[in-house]
């Protein structure tokens, strides 16, 4: 197989290996909570204005929820959803995050509204997008992993497999999809970083690399041919730690490919997007093994057609070569 379509097959290569397909060991309701978030009262504005009660009422019944849990009684739940437009940035003021500014406007935690709505990083943008708008605290852990499933999803799906459910929390059926709710639960200082640390890491440590060759149309340096070079090539001594950029999967550990020589492909985002690390003098993790961003998983070598020691680098989503200089700032990191 090479390399092209082992890339867009490793896209799918959780699908088949490595996805749960267990539900949460939980007591579900006999009753359990529908929600169509077609049929949801709509908040045109999120904002506090005279000629804006839904808002109002809203505010009214997020503030009253929290007495009621804190005096250990069952909350209300109502739901509601927003439709985000550019016109939401004068009532949310957002930066970097329209997250964090919704949550912070509602008063409910990010991490409610992110594993209500599958938001996967807390800069993902919500442009277009009609979110639900919840009115308790707590995480909504999805009790079946399938093929849509987020990596956070699958990350708190693991986490909380063997969590027995207490009288405060809950079980919903949301467009279909079967949720348990933790009241007042909040993500962990790991599902944290995880989930604000939406940024790619360096494949190699500061200062210890150049740019010797870009992404785009170039000559082959060894038959001449000009044709797509898919990626970049960072030189650096052999025996370089190299590094993943992000967490994810390997879905491939190649040794002796006849043009990549020793090489890793690492999958992340449920396969949405995938990276590439070849001419790798030594390989230092499984085939299917998952690892952090920034986990050493090989060396810098000259492996495969190589004129020299390197790093051959790419970055590909939904299996389209991107060029890795946009995505990562090589000379800030």
């Amino acid at each position: 197989m090479n390399l092209a379509k082992k890339i867009l097959t490793a896209a799918f290569f959780l699908i088949t290996f490595l996805l749960p397909r267990t539900a949460l060991s939980a007591q579900t309701a006999e009753n359990p909570i529908v929600i169509n978030t077609q049929t949801l009262p709509e908040l045109q504005r999120l904002k506090t204005a005279r000629n804006n009660p839904i808002f109002d009422e809203y505010n009214r019944i997020v503030e009253d929820n929290y007495k009621i849990i804190k005096r250990n009684q069952k909350p209300d739940f109502l739901f509601f959803v927003h439709t985000f437009t550019q016109d939401d940035k004068a009532d949310l003021h957002w930066s970097d995050s329209q997250l964090i500014s919704l949550a912070s406007r509602c008063n409910i935690p990010y991490d409610t509204f992110a594993t209500l709505n599958k938001i996967q990083n807390s800069t993902d943008s919500l442009i277009g997008k009609t979110v639900i708008i919840p009115t308790v605290p707590g995480l909504f852990i999805k009790q079946n992993i399938d093929d849509d499933s987020t990596a956070l999803e699958i990350l708190l799906h693991e986490k909380y497999a063997d969590t027995q459910l207490t009288a405060s929390d809950y079980y919903f059926i949301i467009d279909g999809e079967e949720y348990i709710f933790l009241t007042s639960k909040k993500f962990s200082s790991t599902e944290r970083f995880y989930f604000l640390d939406s940024y790619l890491g360096l494949p190699l440590a500061k200062g210890t690399f150049w740019v010797s060759s870009g992404f785009g149309k170039r000559q082959n340096p060894i038959s001449g041919e000009w044709k797509d070079h898919n990626g970049i090539d960072l030189a650096a001594p052999e025996g370089t730690p190299v590094y993943a950029v992000k967490d994810g999967h390997a879905a491939y550990c190649i040794e002796n490919d006849p043009t990549f020589g020793n090489y890793i492909i690492l999958t992340h985002d449920t396969g949405k997007m995938t990276s590439v690390y070849a001419h790798l003098k030594s390989i230092c993790i499984n085939q299917y093994q998952f690892v952090r961003k920034g986990d050493i998983i090989g060396y810098v070598g000259h492996t495969g057609m190589a004129t020299g020691d390197h790093l051959h680098f790419e970055i590909r989503q939904g299996g389209v070569a991107q060029d890795p200089e946009s995505v990562i700032d090589l000379k800030k990191n």
